[in-house]
This record gives structure tokens, C-alpha cells and sequence, in this order.
């Protein structure tokens, strides 16, 4: 089979790219080893139920950010509930609400961690955080990825305000902190280490200021998509349908080769065959890494496997609960008394449905998903009854502190308590050693050696949550749309 373009991977950024290029006019051929779209982004069923796979968020979708781009690209129009309060946080005797509004926010962070540098400090946030969306706007090389794009995004005259914003992607957040006289707040440096961890995927003391910014701003930002975080995916899909796109399910790719016309041809674990011009991968480089040994892809995918070998699992917990409780938002942190037994963070991030989404859950009822960051290459490799302890023991401790923080739900009925680990994911989604949200960003890797769009290969692009930028929903829209804009660009040159 022959197409313009093949995608491989329908998660977000697959999906993005996918609907973006067909669009456009591109034929294009979508290949997804999984039986449902989404990725870490999906969902799955019990009976009347619908758990989300991950306690994702969704933000970015304002109209000069990646996923309001998207949406107004491909005209559609998600189900969406904007929250505010943005974010709930629980943090020892602490109920820290994460208001939409600026000045509340910074007066509810004084009033739990004292006035000495918070508003100098959220007000450097936001400023970063504002500029840098106002930069990506104008600057598709931004984030750079190379001394190329440095140099380009510095020519501009329009960026010279924002130039000084170059250095903090090489100055961790500690400096930021002691700017502003917070690095010997220890309450308050446990809380914005947990805020980055499920936002950057690193501590303050690696974390970039740039991405650091983005992800201490975006709670203030956020939206619940009715019926699950997939509902998106699905208007994305049919998008890509209407234009003609084809939708492969269950078509593992063991191999890819180039061919001596100068294409791309991929090979699936059922014998097919699929032949391309321009191939896009959203999978993780250590997945790129292993099934292209025998095409120009290898060196690079190799050589970026072995420079990150190491990400963050997840564990998870899934639930129904029959409750007339509602939190006073459907996203919250809870920081738990102590570390969570097999985990390597202090908190875990919950996302209860909302009681008139009758998509996820039948009246009265809720589904709940929880998710929290382990250290993945625990969870493999050890016998099936050490496994099973380990899972039971963190499953125990994480639905304590649940009823510990929402003692309304500490006698409700509950149906389908399941945990997922790093061998559930990988199972599922097929991700090496289940790795989820990314490369780490951190200051000690730098961003030039991170896995680029495009690295001098030809009509090869990389997608997704280990391309640069990286993790969350809209960094891994944003690499998908810079790819396509690369792609259209390379075929009107060509022309």
C-alpha cells in the first residue's frame, strides 16, 4: 500500500499530525498497534463505565496556544468545561486551591506559604509563561533544537524583547526560587516539586525556568473534556477520516527499511507492506530504535536511546464510586503523609468525572483516575508473587490517603478498583519498559541533545512526547503541527 505519508502511533501527536497532513491534501496512512486511539491519552471500559488511562488535564487550547491552533485548524469543536477553580491541592493540613485569576491565586499562595516572594515570584511565572506562548506564536522554530534555530528566532527584530528568555532554558528554577528569597522555604519547595514533577517530569533543581514556568502556570488554564480526555482524539479522527486519511488498527510495525527509490517502506507483524514518501513516527525513540536497523533512521534513533535511557513510569488506580460528592474541582494533588510504597513522588494527581458526564459514568456515579510517578524497571524482571505485593501494597496505601483527604467517599460503593504499573502500560500501549510522560527536561542534558522534529534525515520526522518539546498535551500537538509545517514546506520547495 502507497501513500503520500505514513503515521505511526494514534495518540494525540500521531492523531494531530495525521488529520493536519490529510488536510492538507497528503494522502496518508495511520498505523496503530493498539485496538483504540489516544495512546496514554485513551480510555477503557467496565461494563457502564469509562476510565480515562491516564489523570490527565487538558490545557493549551486558547486560541495562540497548540491545541486551540488544532482545533481551529481542523474546525472542530471538543465538549469542554472550563474550570475555576483550575486545581485543588491537598498538602499536609493544607487545602490550597488553584484559582484561574492571577492576584487570587498569588493571595491564596500567601496565605499558605507567607508574602516574602510569592507575587515577585508568580509574576515572574506568568510573565515567562505568557511570553513564551507569544513567542512559539510568531517563531514555529521555537522551542529551538538546534544553534540553526537559535539564530534564526534571534534575527527577528519582533523577538527582541523575548530574546533574554533564551538563557532560562539553560537556568534551573532554583534560581528563579532564590530570586525571590523562597529556596529556604521548604513547604513551599515541596509543593512546587511536586507541581513540576507532574508537569516537567523533573525537581527545581534540573527543571528549565522556560518549561518550569509553563508547567507551574498552565493549573490556571484548564479544561475537563466531557465524556474523557479521548473525546478530542475521536474529532481528530473523524477529521482525518473525512479527508481520506486511512486508520490501520492493530498493525504492529517490526521493521522499517528504505527502498531504492528513496522511500520509505514499513513492515507489520501480519506480513503487510507499506510504502511512503514521508514517514512520521509518534512512537518513543527506544521503541524507533529497535525496529529500524535496517534503514537511515538507526544511528540517530540509537544513538538518542542510549542518551535517555531512563523515564518515569506510572502507576495507576481506576474506580467507580456511587456518590452524591462532588470536590470542589475534578482535578486534584494530594501530597500523602509519607512516600507511596514502590513510587518515587510525595503525591498523586486524581481526576474524578464530573456528576453530569453520564458519558463516563450513570448518574449518581463517578469514575476515578489516579496516577503517580514510579521508577519503571522496578516493576520487570521479578516473580509474578513479588509483583503482585508490590502492586497490592501501593494500591492499599494510595486508596488510604483517598479516604484519608475525601472521607465522603470512605463508605460509598465502589466497582472495579484496578492499578496499573510500567507492565500494564507497556502490555497495552507497547511503550518500551512502559515510559510515559517523556524525556525529563533538565538543565544537565540541554535542550540542543534532545530528539529533534527532524535531525538531517530525509522526509523522516519525529513526533510525540520524546521529541522535543516534549511532554504534555500541548508540547506534543506543538511537535506534530511544527512537523507538518516542515512537511508542507519540503513538498512546495520540492515543487
Amino acid at each position: 500500500m502507497k501513500s503520500d505519508c505514513i503515521v505511526i502511533g494514534a495518540g494525540y501527536s500521531g492523531l494531530a499530525a495525521a488529520s493536519l497532513l490529510a488536510k492538507q491534501g497528503f494522502s496518508c496512512t495511520l498505523l496503530e498497534k493498539h485496538t483504540s486511539i489516544g495512546g496514554c491519552a485513551s480510555f477503557f471500559r467496565r461494563m457502564k463505565f469509562s476510565f480515562d488511562v491516564g489523570a490527565s488535564t487538558l490545557s493549551g487550547v486558547q486560541k495562540h496556544q497548540p491545541l486551540g491552533k488544532l482545533f481551529d485548524a481542523l474546525q472542530i469543536s471538543p465538549e469542554l468545561k472550563h474550570l475555576d477553580p483550575a486545581m485543588i491541592i491537598y498538602l499536609d493540613d493544607k487545602k490550597i486551591i488553584r484559582y484561574q485569576d492571577k492576584q487570587q491565586w498569588i493571595q491564596e499562595a500567601e496565605s499558605h506559604f507567607g508574602k516574602k516572594g510569592q507575587a515577585g515570584f508568580w509574576n515572574d511565572i506568568y510573565a515567562i509563561d505568557n511570553a513564551i506562548w507569544e513567542l512559539m506564536d510568531k517563531n514555529p522554530e521555537f522551542p529551538p533544537s538546534n544553534i540553526k534555530d537559535i539564530f534564526t528566532i534571534a534575527s527577528r527584530l519582533s523577538n527582541l524583547k523575548a530574546l533574554p528568555l533564551l538563557v532560562q532554558l539553560f537556568r534551573p528554577m532554583d534560581i528563579l526560587l532564590e530570586k525571590h528569597g523562597l529556596h529556604h522555604n521548604a513547604l513551599f519547595k515541596r509543593f512546587i516539586n511536586e507541581q513540576l514533577l507532574i508537569s516537567t517530569q523533573s525537581f527545581s533543581d534540573s527543571a528549565p525556568i522556560v518549561t518550569g514556568a509553563m508547567g507551574l502556570a498552565y493549573p490556571s488554564e484548564t479544561y475537563y473534556p466531557i465524556g474523557g480526555i479521548v473525546k478530542p482524539a475521536q474529532l481528530m479522527l473523524d477529521s482525518f477520516r473525512k479527508h481520506n486519511g486511512a486508520l490501520i488498527m492493530k498493525e504492529e510495525i517490526v521493521s522499517i527499511k528504505n527502498t531504492p527509490s528513496g522511500e520509505y517502506a514499513v513492515y507489520t507483524a501480519k506480513g503487510n507492506e507499506y510504502t511512503c514518501t514521508y514517514l512520521i513516527s509518534s512512537i518513543p525513540i527506544w521503541n524507533l530504535s529497535e525496529i529500524t536497523s535496517d534503514s537511515s533512521i538507526q544511528p540517530k534513533a540509537q544513538s538518542y536511546a542510549q542518551s535517555f535511557p531512563k523515564a518515569w513510569g506510572a502507576f495507576t488506580v481506576y474506580f467507580a464510586v456511587e456518590s452524591d460528592f462532588m470536590p470542589q474541582s475534578v482535578y486534584n494533588q494530594v501530597h500523602t503523609k509519607s512516600t507511596i510504597p514502590h513510587c518515587e513522588g510525595d503525591s498523586f494527581f486524581m481526576t474524578y468525572s464530573m456528576s453530569d458526564d453520564l458519558k463516563k459514568a450513570p448518574q449518581g456515579w463517578h469514575t476515578i483516575t489516579i496516577s503517580t510517578h514510579t521508577e519503571a524497571s522496578q516493576w520487570f524482571d521479578i516473580p509474578p508473587e513479588i509483583y503482585e505485593q508490590k502492586k497490592q501494597e501501593t494500591l492499599t496505601f494510595i486508596m488510604n490517603e483517598v479516604h484519608r483527604i475525601f472521607p465522603e467517599l470512605n463508605h460509598a460503593q465502589k466497582e472495579y478498583i484496578e492499578a496499573g504499573t510500567p507492565v500494564t502500560f507497556a502490555h497495552y500501549t507497547g511503550r518500551h519498559r512502559g515510559f510515559v510522560g517523556g524525556i525529563p527536561h533538565s538543565v544537565e542534558t540541554g535542550f540542543l541533545g534532545l530528539p529533534r522534529n527532524n535531525d538531517g534525515l530525509k522526509n523522516f520526522y519525529h513526533i510525540g512526547d520524546t521529541a522535543f518539546p516534549g511532554q504534555g498535551t500541548p508540547a506534543v500537538i506543538m511537535s506534530a503541527m511544527n512537523a507538518v509545517q516542515k512537511i508542507v514546506k519540503h513538498k512546495h520547495t520540492d515543487i
